[in-house]
């Protein structure tokens, strides 16, 4: 049996960015992965950042999310969540996840993010991406009815949108939806001109959201 070492999250930084990225080329498909410049472009500003998921007792790295921070609607995006290739499997991920919670639950209202549709086509990929859908909602996080689409360099791409809300937050309303959307295109997808045209493609099939729990 695996025992979960003791980890935190401490911010990281642009000289952090190599091996995260030599990692990410390994774990996310290249229609949902920036060019390095563009996150080159993104660390410059302080409203994204790199979290590191250290070993308490020696530091060693053993995953990392990217976050934007938006502003007047306190919700964190999560952009990229991920344990390190050689570190899954033993818990790692829950953990991680949980982190990211305790350190942000309390200045935001929820931590927003997308996450794969699953595949009709691949029977392996798409037991993959169940398990990840059970996993975030086992943690808590609600799938959203927006239908959402990821800006890519053809266009977008439907990903189910995810909230995790914090205890207390049982309304998301849809203006705060459409704010937090168009804030992450503008901000995350500033070098994407059509993602414009995506928001009002979809914009009908987002609605007030109530939680419990």
């Amino acid at each position: 049996m695996e025992v979960t070492p003791a980890a935190g999250i401490v911010l990281g930084g642009i000289e952090d960015l190599p091996r995260i990225y030599e990692d990410m080329e390994q774990q996310f498909p290249p229609n949902e992965l920036y060019r390095y410049q563009i996150f080159i472009q993104l660390l410059n500003n302080s409203k994204y950042k790199i979290l590191l998921f250290q070993r308490s007792t020696d530091g060693e790295l053993l995953g990392y999310a990217l976050v934007y921070t938006m502003e007047n609607c306190n919700i964190l995006w999560i952009d990229y969540l991920a344990v390190l290739k050689k570190y899954q499997s033993q818990g790692l991920g829950k953990s991680l996840f949980k982190a990211l919670w305790q350190k942000y639950c309390g200045p935001f209202d929820g931590l927003l993010f997308s996450v794969e549709y699953v595949s009709q086509s691949d029977p392996v990929l798409a037991e993959q991406q169940k398990n990840r859908i059970k996993f975030y909602e086992q943690l808590g996080a609600h799938r959203l009815k927006a239908g959402f689409l990821q800006p890519c360099d053809e266009g977008g791409f439907h990903m189910y949108l995810y909230f995790k809300h914090r205890c207390g937050f049982i309304t998301l309303s849809r203006a705060a939806q459409i704010q937090a959307i168009t804030q992450m295109y503008d901000y995350c997808f500033f070098y994407l001109k059509e993602r414009k045209k995506l928001l009002p493609s979809y914009k009908n099939t987002i609605t007030d959201e109530q939680f419990t729990g």
